[in-house]
């Protein structure tokens, strides 16, 4: 079994470079044509996730030792993502917001961009996660037409997609780009799109993971006095470390949580439209709605059962592992 990190001990936020990736998975192969929840691709795929915080020769080592020989690394300003792949499957994932880097300010510039835009598979998505998989996805070296490539030169093998957080949300889009890719497990990601982009994946396979009481799912707020309308896609799995995994998100303290949200999202719109086109100005505002939101959350963590702690990869990545093992022990 494996430990679950205590914040006091053991540094949390990624990238995690004393984690052992894929441990124990090599017994258990990936299931590569299986659609329905599964706890061994959900192990393997949050090992990835937690993976796409690292250094692509890292990364690189990491998944030739779990047997997938090519491996491809993809990066724009504040996105990156990696492909790895064996004869019978390709993984795509994508890193969520980096805060140790100095990549992180334009990451929460993509964060922080909420409202929808049209998106070309239908339905309207956040602005900020469009533009960051942009970032990546377009000229003979871009992600989307290595993704066509490969869909060629492999037409058999299975495409499986991930990310945690922002790598999740980018995931997300980039499944809903690619109608070939088998199916999609999301990480503590954040919603997307509205209600006719959620629909337009109704009938794939997308499995949304939360942990306990991670905040960030419920990220852009569904308020009827927000219209952005953003909903959840796929279905949910929600984790707790000593529970039986669940489909239903128990009850948080949710009038708290959407009051002060909404306060949040109210002033920083009332101050984004007064700010000139002056790039240190519009860094000052990100960096000041980052602070606002921290503070937020850490209000909501002491007063409202939210927790930014359980939003960390590496809780998701070992929760899995230990609950797959123990269902292997039982068998």
């Amino acid at each position: 079994m494996k430990s679950i990190p205590d914040p006091k001990h053991y540094d949390i936020v990624p990238p995690d470079m004393n984690y052992r990736y894929f441990e124990a998975l090599q017994a258990q192969p990936f299931e590569r044509d299986n659609c329905a929840f599964s706890l061994v691709n959900a192990s393997w795929l949050a090992d990835c996730s937690l993976l796409a915080y690292c250094h692509p020769g890292f990364a690189r080592m990491a998944y030739r030792l779990a047997g997938f020989e090519q491996f491809d690394f993809f990066q724009g300003t504040g996105t990156e993502c990696m492909a790895a792949a064996n004869q019978e499957l390709l993984i795509i994932s994508f890193r969520g917001t980096e805060l140790k880097s100095f990549s992180a300010l334009h990451e929460l510039r993509s964060d922080l961009n909420i409202l929808p835009v049209n998106f070309s598979q239908g339905g309207r998505v956040h602005a900020g996660f469009q533009k960051a998989l942009d970032e990546i996805w377009d000229g003979e070296l871009g992600l989307g037409r290595f993704i066509q490539q490969q869909i060629k030169d492999y037409p058999q093998r299975a495409i499986w997609m991930t990310g945690h957080s922002l790598g999740g949300a980018l995931a997300n889009l980039c499944f809903a780009k690619t109608p070939e890719a088998t199916g999609l497990y999301l990480f503590g990601s954040p919603r997307v799109g509205d209600h006719d982009f959620v629909q337009s994946l109704q009938q794939r396979p997308i499995w949304r993971v939360e942990h306990g009481r991670d905040p960030i799912p419920l990220l852009p707020p569904k308020l009827s006095s927000v219209k952005f309308h953003f909903e959840s896609c796929g279905e949910l799995v929600y984790l707790q470390a000593e529970q039986p995994i669940a489909h239903r998100r128990p009850q948080l303290s949710a009038g708290e949580f959407k009051d002060l949200l909404l306060d949040t999202l109210q002033v920083q719109h009332q101050r984004s439209k007064r700010l000139a086109l002056d790039l240190v100005e519009i860094n000052q505002h990100l960096l000041d709605s980052f602070k606002e939101w921290q503070a937020n959350f850490k209000h909501l963590q002491a007063n409202a059962g939210i927790s930014f702690s359980d939003h960390m990869p590496i809780y998701y990545a070992t929760i899995l592992a230990n609950k797959l093992l123990l269902a292997k022990q039982s068998d």
